[in-house]
């Protein structure tokens, strides 16, 4: 075994272990919770990513079994490893537009397999809080809800060298969340989400009113 694989193996370790204690210490309260039974598409912000481990296995009880995208390349191994840990499923898929071939395959064994998507919007490289047009050409194709959910906390860890600002919730905070039902939506109308639980729900973002949603590939 190879010292950087040594390495993620460690983090992985700590990782599971300190979501092992938020669960254990963290009080989750609903701001909003839009979920119901069936296949929905749901989206969060990638610095979110941490804390919907958690999060998720609690949809569980409302929605189908959730399929999480998660990048194909060795970053997603610690990812998927975590999802999994907390009962979740990973769907590995390339960076690009080799992802086409892959996401015909996750909307086919979604619509065959009665199973949820959850994406990150902003992920996986950014820019921060602009959503890519995943998880809603992904709401079109499968002509199913898309599912907004942000997130506040009481008390957290920001890692602000990351283009994410990824996020840590500490042991015995309160963590409040928001999942927001948008109805099916498309590519090409974005709803504009708030950035956490806390903001007031905005409209959609029409084609064409902003140059970055624009330009927000796939």
């Amino acid at each position: 075994m190879g010292a950087k694989e040594m390495g993620q193996n460690i983090l992985v370790y700590l990782f599971t272990s300190y979501l092992k204690l938020l669960k254990r210490t963290v009080t989750i309260e609903w701001a909003e919770n839009s979920v119901h039974g069936g296949n929905q598409i749901l989206g969060f912000w990638h610095e979110d990513s941490f804390f919907m481990n958690l999060a998720l296995s609690e949809l569980e009880e409302n929605t189908s079994p959730v399929d999480v995208i998660v990048t194909s390349d060795r970053r997603g191994d610690c990812i998927q490893y975590m999802i999994e840990q907390c009962g979740g499923s990973a769907v590995r898929v390339p960076d690009g537009f080799a992802s086409f071939k892959a996401l015909k395959k996750v909307l086919k064994d979604s619509y065959e397999r009665t199973r949820s998507i959850a994406v990150a919007l902003d992920g996986p490289f950014g820019p921060r809080h602009e959503p890519k047009k995943l998880a809603f050409y992904l709401s079109e194709q499968a002509q199913e809800d898309f599912i907004g959910i942000t997130v506040s906390y009481s008390s957290k860890l920001r890692l602000t060298w990351r283009w994410d600002q990824y996020v840590i919730p500490l042991p015995f905070s309160t963590v409040t969340v928001a999942a927001h039902n948008y109805g099916e939506v498309s590519k090409n109308n974005i709803p504009e989400l708030p950035i956490n639980a806390s903001a007031v729900k905005c409209g959609i973002i029409q084609r064409g009113q902003t140059p970055l949603q624009e330009n927000a590939a796939i």
